[in-house]
């Protein structure tokens, strides 16, 4: 989606900026923002496209694979047989899910804008330094979440700025896959607070001792 005369364009910008001095990229910022299609709600079909494949799922199994491999069982795919939805992997097809598509641009996706209004778009997902130079960008279709497309968007970064110290985003890339591969690379996420998100417990003076005195 991206030209590769516009990347070598940036690319030229941004080792200009850094021979200069303007670049600081000790902390990077990551964030996304819809791109409208030129496509209406009205021309649109349902079909079945491949499902996004995530990541950390597969590192998962894995993990979980060296695991048991560690005690002496068999391994995560072999108990399933190949079968069983978990990674997908050994099955040699990717599992279908059925989305709404547009007939007048069917790369784009459905984008929910608010709680009521939804429209077909694309997601820029764009990372700067703190004098907002852009330094990476993956664009995917709107209907692509936040924390499935990071991964790509950081290696981008990890390859070309290993020197960053700092990732500064918004809540919806605070998912677990995400903080345990920015902390294991010696990194720290700064992210929004987000409320627990399990049922309600006991108020918290239950676990506190107040002193008499």
């Amino acid at each position: 989606m991206i030209s590769t005369s516009d990347k070598r364009a940036n690319e030229w910008v941004l080792k200009a900026a850094a021979d200069e001095g303007y670049l600081d990229t000790e902390a990077i910022f990551v964030d996304s923002t819809h791109i409208k299609a030129s496509a209406n709600l009205k021309k649109q079909a349902r079909k079945a496209v491949p499902k996004e494949a995530k990541r950390y799922a597969h590192e998962l199994f894995d993990e979980i694979d060296k695991d048991r491999e560690t005690h002496g069982k068999k391994s995560f795919d072999e108990n399933n047989n190949g079968n069983d939805s978990g990674s997908g992997d050994n099955s040699g097809e990717s599992e279908m899910v059925e989305k709404t598509v547009s007939t007048a641009d069917p790369e784009c996706g459905v984008f929910h804008k608010g709680e009521h209004k939804k429209v077909f778009a694309y997601e820029a997902h764009t990372a700067c330094d703190k004098h907002n130079f852009i330094l990476g960008v993956h664009v995917t279709p709107g209907n692509i979440h936040d924390s499935v497309a990071f991964d790509s968007l950081y290696d981008d970064i990890c390859q070309h700025y290993p020197e960053h110290k700092i990732v500064a985003a918004d809540s919806g890339y605070k998912t677990p896959w995400i903080c345990k591969r920015i902390f294991e690379s010696g990194r720290v996420l700064t992210s929004a607070y987000t409320r627990p998100k399990t049922k309600d417990g006991k108020p918290l003076t239950c676990y506190l001792l107040f002193c008499p005195v």
